[in-house]
């Protein structure tokens, strides 16, 4: 076989070198544009309403809730305006009936326009959710505060000349001062629990011992009240990853609401068992109950049943909504069954493992 010889001088180097500068510089453009688009994906994704960006005017990324918008006429059409004028564009498209979304379309540095969706019907009733929130708080701080002023006004009046109205008046003005303060303590701890930044503080808890101590820290009120309190738990129960003063606070609460509601001569139980890979804690009363049509709606904020036979509604409505919020954020949930005349009973599930 003949020797072949292959002459590389200094032209073919320079090709060679201009070849491989190409490549690395083909390479470091296809780097970028994958960094751009993890980015921008990131941007997408963190955006609480349906976003897709447009390249040109093609659809090129979107979020979860934005990719059921590529192929929608009006909205190309929205960001394809913005695209051709260089300017913000907003406008409002129907979509399905009694709904309608506010388009926002933005012309970016490069050929990308980035658009946005406002379901202008969900921001309506959230908005009308925190009206009537705020018009609920200020009445629960009014009327305490209110009562205060009455009871204080008559003490400055009357002064000490009548013992029995000064004593009266300084255990009034004593229990709508705690009713105040539980109001407030409500409102920060629910605001903590609705915050991005909470987190539970857990650690391993042994849940018999924590409903015997919440049992037990109600005994004393459940025995001047005429009440039989029990508790029934299943051997066995698990320890569980738990934050144990929030998970108590929950089942302070339930007992709370059943001696509240559950008259003289009347039983309330605390029971504990393991189902299913969930820890299943109930409080039963054999209370009024809660009326068929308020239950859908009492884990609601400033949401309180109707009492029967004309029987004042009590507490500021929080107290279940701050319940389920911690269940939920221990990966459980808060349930009830409830019959008029029979009792209520709130079920807490728990995974049983983390």
């Amino acid at each position: 076989m003949p020797d072949v010889i292959v002459y590389f001088g200094p032209l073919e180097l320079a090709a060679l070198l201009a070849g491989l500068g190409l490549l690395a510089a083909l390479a470091g453009a296809a780097w970028q544009e994958r960094a751009a688009r993890r980015r921008w994906q990131a941007l997408l994704d963190g955006l609480p309403y349906p976003a897709l960006l447009f390249a040109g005017s093609r659809p090129a990324q979107a979020n979860s809730a934005g990719a059921a918008w590529r192929t929608h006429l009006e909205v190309q059409a929205v960001a394809g305006e913005a695209r051709r004028t260089g300017r913000t564009i907003l406008r409002t498209i129907p979509a399905v009936e009694g709904q309608a979304f506010q388009v926002r379309a933005v012309r970016l540095a490069r050929a990308e326009t980035l658009v946005m969706l406002e379901d202008l019907t969900a921001a309506g009733r959230q908005q009308a959710f925190y009206r009537n929130f705020i018009q609920n708080v200020s009445h629960e701080l009014k009327t305490p505060l209110t009562v205060i002023q009455g009871h204080a006004a008559q003490l400055s009046e009357r002064g000490a000349a009548d013992p029995h109205a000064w004593s009266a008046s300084l255990r009034i003005i004593a229990d709508e001062a705690k009713r105040l303060t539980q109001l407030v303590d409500n409102l920060l701890t629910l605001a903590r629990l609705e915050s991005p930044a909470f987190t539970l503080e857990r650690a391993a808890v042994n849940l018999a011992g924590l409903l015997e101590e919440a049992v037990l820290q109600v005994s004393d009120l459940a025995e001047a009240r005429g009440l039989a309190l029990s508790l029934d738990m299943t051997p066995g129960l698990p320890r569980l990853n738990l934050d144990r003063p929030r998970l108590k606070q929950v089942v302070l609460n339930l007992l709370d609401n059943a001696l509240k509601y559950t008259p003289a001569g009347g039983a309330v139980t605390v029971s504990a068992r393991l189902e299913a890979g969930q820890v299943l804690v109930a409080v039963q009363d054999t209370g009024e109950g809660i009326p068929a049509d308020d239950l859908p709606f009492i884990f609601e904020k400033l949401y309180r049943a109707r009492r029967t036979r004309g029987r004042p509604v009590e507490g500021s409505g929080l107290g279940l909504t701050i319940a389920q919020q911690i269940a939920r954020a221990h990966g459980g949930e808060l349930t009830v069954q409830s019959e008029l005349g029979r009792g209520t009973t709130f079920t807490l599930s728990l995974p049983a493992a983390p």
